[in-house]
């Protein structure tokens, strides 16, 4: 009798727990690329945060390797990233040039919306899939991101662990031509054009980057991001505040910081169900 009330114990124990981590608020695990995205400096991941996680912070690109006025002006980006629902992703961002620029060169900034689902979940021996598609709305948009996505993580000790991540950008885009149809919505003049024409183009082909990670407090990076190696470092302060920086090509310093939090939160009208104590 006392065997079966230990192991109903256990049972019950362990139902509890598992309810708990149910209504508990998802981990965020906050890490993000120069546009907001779960990634590394510059290349995104196929990592998808929780559902109802809303990340928002900035990024600053330097001169040499900004994307809109490449040599002439840093930049600042700006963004948010939510994920709707469980493995789509959106994100906003808004990239605006620092310093002296004309204001019909300038604007508003560079808006763009993305999009990322998770095809596949990782498991221990598959990793996870993610395809990256920019909506063709904004007008010569700067970060155009056309990629698929793997990442894997590995776990060397209890406390240090590797994420891999592996993918490939499109070298080409959809472009919106305005000029030639000004009375066009946004749902025409839609052309395909060749990212690689740029002086500075963002994933235009095989990409890939592993993190070390203690604890996914803090961690160390490196990438190839198509065209540069990067390596930086970053950490996260109480589970939703991270600061990371990084040395482009072993060139030049870019910055940034995300908060990350959850707009889910558990009901305080749900019960326990019968029998859990």
């Amino acid at each position: 009798m006392n065997l079966l009330k230990k192991i109903t114990h256990g049972k019950s124990l362990r139902r509890a727990l598992l309810l708990m981590g149910l209504f508990s608020p998802p981990a965020l695990f906050a890490q993000v690329n120069v546009s907001g995205k779960p990634g590394l400096l510059y290349i995104p991941s196929a990592r998808v945060l929780a559902d109802g996680a809303l990340c928002v912070g900035y990024t600053y690109n330097p001169i040499r390797y900004a994307f809109r006025f490449n040599n002439r002006n840093s930049e600042s980006i700006y963004f948010v990233n939510l994920t709707l629902l469980p493995r789509l992703e959106i994100n906003l961002n808004l990239l605006i040039p620092n310093g002296n620029v004309r204001f019909q060169d300038r604007g508003i900034g560079d808006r763009q919306i993305d999009v990322k689902y998770g095809i596949l979940t990782e498991t221990k021996l598959r990793p996870a899939v993610a395809v990256i598609l920019s909506m063709p709305f904004g007008i010569d948009n700067s970060l155009e991101t056309y990629a698929i996505a793997a990442t894997k993580n590995i776990a060397l000790t209890e406390s240090i662990g590797v994420e891999v991540t592996a993918g490939v950008g499109s070298p080409y885009y959809v472009y919106r031509d305005v000029k030639n149809d000004r009375n066009s919505n946004i749902f025409s003049g839609f052309t395909l054009r060749d990212k690689r024409i740029k002086s500075n183009s963002y994933l235009s082909g095989p990409y890939a980057g592993l993190s070390l990670n203690i604890r996914k407090k803090a961690g160390l990076l490196v990438e190839w991001d198509s065209q540069h190696l990067n390596v930086g470092a970053y950490v996260t302060v109480c589970k939703r505040w991270t600061v990371q920086g990084g040395l482009l090509n072993g060139d030049q310093v870019t910055l940034g910081t995300s908060y990350a939090f959850s707009l889910l939160r558990p009901s305080k009208h749900l019960a326990l169900p019968h029998g859990i104590h």
